[in-house]
């Protein structure tokens, strides 16, 4: 008798034929013609073909898919609330009938599925962008994937073969069916599930001990599919879960096993989402986090625990796990949370991903008291924190940003610091004016203009950085809010970003202005002029401050190189 949680739907509706009907669907396969599948898409059928997505046996169409966005349900009302789906391009489309067979394969060409067509519709990329993740903000990466696929959705049920022997993690990518028949052999009734796309740092690891002293035991599921760049890839992810449990965790009450389903960073949907495919997995119990499958600031810390409550607990079948997030208070000398702990956000061990990865690349150590020593050196070495051949630290790259007004002195300072670093490592300066010249030729100088010459200018300084190149900008990014918006967008990607405020006095500028430029803005004879007739809001709590219009050159150079060495991000002290 099953005395696992049902299937969501009741029962698990897996896709992949017997072996005795694999050669006739192979013989339609290739009568039809064929679609190549993306990383996400894949994964999706995946889940389909597996089970993993009951009660689905498809693509959704129109009715489907509608139904989700507007109310996160099928059509039929069964709690459903992310759209998967099968995009095809113009040319694909007009050439689908309903009816008609189509193989779906990967980019090797491999055959994956055949899809019966019982529809091509389509959609509006931005309406589900709004439905989905809240927001039609391109920087998300939900809704950039989203705005780059065909707008023409090709629905129907899918016939899935076995599938390829090469799969990564093939020893722990179990199969709703497999992984419950090991749940049953175990025992166990009561199951705590945790999904991660991150290593597992002691406060997670807390978590999931709390979660085994009212379960019967649980399965550390992580998400192996595609995730956003500066995610620290599976394969190193997994390295650490198995040393972590080798060494941490009761073996006969803990499971180990693959989740292939890709991120979609959709926040309290995709929180939903992870706990009902979780139920026919066999798993009874999810944890869910405060800002679970969240990406940047566009959810509410609270939302994805929230979102259980708009439902009725039968019909999601599930029980979340609504943890407090959890921390090392130095004061209680113990791991803690808000509910548990007297003391301030100050006596908090509290590391972002950003700062753990510029800490292991630099050689520092993690605390203990963060991470276990066995996943600080895993991740280390991945994150090139070890020694090269010479016994010198591996090179990271970083984004040093100048601002200030006209004259300042930026492009004199990144001058002094890329000769000053030159022996040592690849330094590209991106000065405002090259920019406006070779990438930003057309803009003016409205508020909207100035912020995409900004942007740009980010996104040039964090392709590079993320390759290891030390990057100095020199832009006057007048706008507080567009320089906090490339800092966020550095910390996301793990790259060290240094703000550098080049302060004068409109004095010693006017003074210094060989052009006369301030003198006719002044006048009135040049509009948008910044720090005349258009504004510039002067960094609250940059990482320095340099007085250009007191100090020398070579005193200003010297105090942003102090910086530089002062946050790990040279090789030498001998450069500053």
């Amino acid at each position: 008798m099953e005395t696992l949680v049902a299937p969501h739907g009741g029962a698990l509706t897996e896709r992949i034929v017997s072996p005795a009907e694999e050669p006739s669907l192979r013989e339609i396969a290739a009568a039809s013609p064929s679609l190549v599948l993306d990383a996400r898409e894949l994964a999706d059928l995946e889940l389909l073909a597996v089970g993993a997505a009951s009660p689905l046996r498809g693509f959704l169409g129109a009715a489907d898919y509608e139904s989700v966005l507007a109310r996160m349900r099928l059509a039929d009302g069964t709690v459903w609330p992310l759209p998967l789906t099968l995009a095809v391009s113009d040319e694909d489309a007009a050439r689908l009938e309903r009816g008609s067979a189509v193989a779906l394969r990967d980019g090797r060409g491999f055959l994956w599925a055949v899809l019966t067509v019982s529809e091509v519709h389509r959609r509006d990329p931005l309406a589900e962008a709004r439905a989905v993740y809240r927001t039609e903000d391109a920087a998300h990466p939900g809704v950039a994937y989203l705005l780059s696929r065909p707008v023409n959705l090709v629905a129907g049920e899918v016939r899935a073969f076995p599938l390829p022997d090469d799969l990564p993690f093939a020893a722990h990518r179990l199969t709703p069916r497999q992984l419950r028949a090991r749940i049953a052999a175990k025992g166990w009734k009561r199951v705590a599930g945790f999904q991660t796309r991150n290593p597992i740092h002691r406060a997670h690891e807390h978590l999931t001990k709390l979660a085994l002293e009212f379960t019967d035991g649980i399965v550390i599921h992580p998400l192996v599919g595609e995730t956003k760049g500066d995610d620290v890839p599976a394969a190193v992810r997994f390295r650490a879960y198995e040393a972590l449990l080798e060494r941490y965790y009761p073996k006969d009450r803990t499971l180990l096993a693959a989740f292939p389903a890709a991120m979609r960073y959709a926040g309290p949907r995709e929180a939903l989402f992870h706990a009902l495919v979780r139920k026919n997995y066999g798993i009874s119990h999810l944890i869910v986090g405060r800002d679970h499958a969240g990406v940047g600031g566009y959810y509410g810390p609270l939302e994805s625990q929230l979102i259980f409550d708009t439902f009725e607990p039968a019909e999601l079948g599930i029980t979340p796990l609504r943890f407090e997030p959890t921390f090392f208070c130095r004061a209680c000398d113990a791991l803690a949370s808000p509910r548990t702990c007297p003391h301030g956000p100050a006596d908090r061990l509290d590391l972002s991903g950003s700062r753990v990865r510029e800490i292991l690349r630099s050689g520092g150590d993690l605390p203990r008291e963060f991470t276990r020593p066995e996943v600080a050196e895993i991740l280390r070495t991945h994150l090139g924190g070890v020694g090269r051949a010479d016994g010198q630290p591996r090179k990271s790259g970083f984004i040093l940003w100048f601002t200030g007004l006209s004259g300042a002195g930026k492009s004199t300072l990144a001058g002094r610091v890329q000769e000053a670093l030159s022996g040592e490592r690849a330094v590209e300066i991106l000065d405002g004016d090259e920019v406006r010249t070779h990438l930003s030729r057309g803009l003016g100088f409205s508020r909207e203009d100035r912020d995409t010459n900004i942007r740009r200018i980010g996104f040039v300084a964090r392709l590079l950085a993320r390759n290891g190149v030390g990057v100095v900008t020199a832009a006057i990014s007048p706008y507080a809010e567009t320089r906090a918006e490339m800092r966020r967008l550095a910390d996301e990607e793990g790259i060290p970003f240094l703000e550098v405020y080049a302060e004068a006095s409109l004095d010693a500028l006017v003074q210094r202005d060989v052009k006369g430029l301030y003198q006719k803005a002044l006048r009135g004879e040049i509009a948008h002029f910044t720090g005349v007739s258009d504004p510039y809001e002067a960094p609250i709590a940059p990482d320095l401050v340099v007085h250009t219009d007191r100090d020398a050159v070579e005193e200003s150079a010297s105090q942003v190189l102090g910086l530089l060495a002062a946050r790990g991000l040279l090789l030498s002290r001998r450069a500053a």
